[in-house]
């Protein structure tokens, strides 16, 4: 079984980099959906981190990961 993750990554005040990692991503989003979507979490300013707020978007990926489930019983 394949999993997608987006992982987006951000500096903040300190100019440290932190990651959001969000599970389950579709298949089909875009460069410009995710790009707006770190935008709102800049602007709404949701998240805290020990090196201050949100200042700028670094970078994003996709991670897919399989998973083979193994019957052991």
């Amino acid at each position: 079984m394949g999993e997608k993750s987006l992982v987006m990554t951000f500096l903040n005040e300190v100019g440290a980099r932190t990651s959001v990692t969000l599970p389950a991503v579709k298949d089909d989003v875009t460069p410009e959906e995710i790009s707006a979507a770190m935008d709102v979490i800049i602007e709404k300013n949701i998240f805290q981190t020990t090196g201050g707020d949100l200042k700028v978007k670094h970078s994003a990926q996709i991670i897919e990961r399989n998973v083979s489930e193994i019957e052991v019983r």
